[in-house]
């Protein structure tokens, strides 16, 4: 009996560790390459959005819009830095023996300053001047952000509200709080992350990875096999470590709605309540009075 309680224990250990490590996804990623598209004969689009640092090798502050259009590739990015310019600044630093906090200096700004069009790989314009880029495809790549982030919030949302049926996943995890000797009582902040898939097999997630309230990770995936090179990310949406207001506006409320409800969900059930009276009579709570002695 001992054995087969203890079996059934590791059992039920093991599957609440898949369970509970399966909400996780892989936020591994490359930037955007147009020579690294895996294809080019059908229209789509992708963005990347990252304020973090993941590696000395990685830019920390940039964001891309890709679009694929009558087999033309657009590619236009905010916060480019030339990595070739980034490596040598580096190296000379390292030969100076000065320290170098951050090499890369252009931060995301919503000016954008870099465009590539190509025709498949077929260059067409090449520009990484701000002002050129800014004036010419700044509004544009503002407004097919915004739109893009603005579809598949209400997709994500959609899958919250009908979370019964769309198997919706949501964790919230105590954060460490201060343990050390005499240190300040803060009350418990909580870490949330929720992921759910569409029917056609669209993973979305989301993070609160630091328990403020406001959602700064929001990624869309399709398993349709697109992408830019070996583990380049999520490949409709990647926002990491998001620090833009604007676009703070569009996903800051995404965990937060996923575990206290959507404003559709809280205006259906304050619809449906039922009414005092509706209980009142369905339970027969009302007291019969009782007859007096005579």
């Amino acid at each position: 009996m001992y054995i087969f309680r203890k079996k059934n224990m590791v059992l039920i250990l093991f599957i609440v560790l898949i369970t509970t490590a399966g909400i996780a996804i892989d936020l591994l990623f490359q930037p955007i390459v147009i020579e690294n598209l895996s294809r080019y004969n059908e229209d789509r689009i992708a963005y990347q959005h990252v304020q973090k640092d993941v590696s000395p090798n990685l830019d920390n502050s940039f964001s891309a819009l890709l679009i694929i259009k009558s087999k033309k590739v657009y590619l236009i990015q905010d916060g480019y830095d030339n990595p070739e310019n980034v490596s040598t600044k580096k190296l000379q630093f390292e030969m100076e023996n000065k320290p170098l906090d951050d090499p890369w200096e252009n931060k995301i700004n919503n000016k954008p300053d870099y465009v590539r069009i190509t025709e498949r790989k077929i260059e067409l314009l090449k520009n990484f001047g701000e002002d050129f880029v800014s004036k010419n495809f700044g509004n544009f790549f503002l407004s097919v952000r915004n739109a893009l982030i603005k579809k598949h919030v209400e997709v994500f949302k959609t899958l919250m509200v009908d979370r019964k049926e769309s198997g919706l996943v949501v964790t919230r995890t105590p954060l460490p709080v201060p343990a050390y000797l005499n240190a300040p009582e803060t009350p418990t902040k909580y870490k949330m992350i929720v992921s759910g898939k569409t029917i056609d097999e669209k993973l979305y997630y989301a993070e609160d990875f630091d328990g403020d309230g406001i959602t700064d990770t929001f990624t869309v995936n399709s398993p349709d096999g697109f992408n830019w090179g070996y583990k380049s990310g999520p490949n409709i949406i990647l926002i990491l470590d998001n620090k833009d207001e604007e676009i703070k506006g569009l996903i800051g409320q995404l965990c937060n709605w996923a575990y206290y409800g959507t404003p559709e969900e809280e205006k259906n059930i304050l619809h449906n309540f039922p009414t005092d009276v509706d209980i009142i009579n369905e339970f027969k709570l009302e007291a019969v009075p009782t007859q007096q002695a005579k």
